[in-house]
């Protein structure tokens, strides 16, 4: 896959997939039942997700020399793609929840939810997003540029970070671990190896593609030691939200390397008109269909429940996924046929 203009179609792939991602893990909720086998392998395979968007965003930061020199302006416009589209379907939402009590909203609780990135629950990552941001904008007002120190900084940090998972999972600490999913430093190696890989991929991308097959047999066996690890821990903490995390050891590396198995095959993929048009599609929508796609899923579920359970819980995850995917296309679409071309952009962020 070539570089096309200003974007690399190798992460408009993986922007793609990501966001199928996203939307299978949530519809995997309603679709199988926790501990099948079947349901824990293709939840693990979607781990790959949330920090490939991640790893994206520190890419594009850096890749870009030019931003380095403005720093400020840069923070400012990243900030204004996300935060207006964020604002406003939190509020949305958030009445959309209350619509049976609206007289009695709480004006603190909605400002609570939207300062935590809680109206809904994959918003978390707005937040997260946001943090990212300004951490670059600080490590380049400290000057700290050299892609090795930001990525040792960025492993440090994040091992800091998983021994204290690890110790409130087999409970030598208690600490609030849902919320720490809300914190940057939680997150910090897959966006510190974005910034890494933006500095240096001219450098990188020829390794890649010379170490393709090990790096593909890493991940196939980090991804295989991830199902491992959730049966594991689950014999000894039966907390699924750790068990479906990110933050497991397994799920932190299988996420990077699935980002560099694509990365590495990416001359070799080929892909049908057809199939690349549908990527570019899901890649420039990835945004607003993060934002719509767990509140269009539960009425994607009661045309489920409606006309077509029981069946098969594969056939029933591609419905969810397939009828998300297209319900949310839709909305996307006719907002931006609907609404004046200025003002789409700070509701859908594109």
């Amino acid at each position: 896959m070539q570089k096309a203009s200003n974007r690399f179609a190798e992460f408009d792939l993986i922007r793609a997939l990501a966001i199928v991602g996203v939307v299978i893990i949530h519809a995997g909720f309603s679709a199988f039942g926790d501990r099948q086998i079947l349901f824990v392998a293709i939840d693990t395979l979607q781990l790959f997700c949330v920090p490939a968007f991640l790893l994206l965003s520190g890419f594009f930061l850096t890749n870009k020399t030019d931003n380095q020199h403005n720093p400020a302006e840069v923070f400012k416009k990243r900030l204004s793609r996300i935060i207006p589209p964020y604002l406003f379907w939190s509020v949305a939402l958030y009445i959309l929840n209350s619509w049976n009590s609206l007289p009695k909203i709480d004006l603190l609780s909605l400002l609570r939810d939207i300062l935590t990135g809680s109206v809904k629950a994959p918003y978390y990552f707005i937040v997260v997003i946001i943090q990212c941001y300004g951490w670059w904008w600080l490590l380049v007002k400290l000057r700290v540029l050299e892609p090795r120190k930001i990525l040792l900084l960025g492993l440090t940090i994040q091992t800091i970070f998983t021994i204290f998972f690890y110790l409130a999972v087999f409970k030598y600490i208690s600490i609030p671990l849902p919320l720490m999913e809300r914190w940057i430093f939680s997150w910090i190696l897959p966006f510190s190896t974005g910034l890494f890989l933006g500095a240096t991929y001219d450098k990188i991308q020829p390794v890649l593609e010379r170490r393709r097959i090990p790096i593909l047999g890493a991940t196939i066996l980090i991804y295989l030691a991830s199902i491992w690890e959730f049966y594991l821990l689950g014999e000894v903490n039966s907390e699924g939200w750790f068990l479906r995390s990110f933050f497991k050891l397994s799920s932190q590396g299988y996420a990077i390397l699935f980002v560099l198995s694509v990365l590495a095959f990416s001359k070799k993929i080929a892909l049908p008109s057809k199939i690349s048009g549908l990527v570019k599609i899901l890649a420039a929508c990835s945004f607003p269909i993060y934002l719509l796609d767990s509140t269009v899923l539960q009425y994607v579920l009661l045309v489920f429940y409606k006309f077509i359970e029981p069946v098969h819980p594969l056939l029933k995850l591609g419905f969810l996924v397939t009828g998300t995917l297209l319900a949310c296309l839709a909305i996307i679409y006719i907002l931006q046929k609907v609404l004046p071309k200025k003002y789409s952009q700070y509701i859908l962020g594109i």
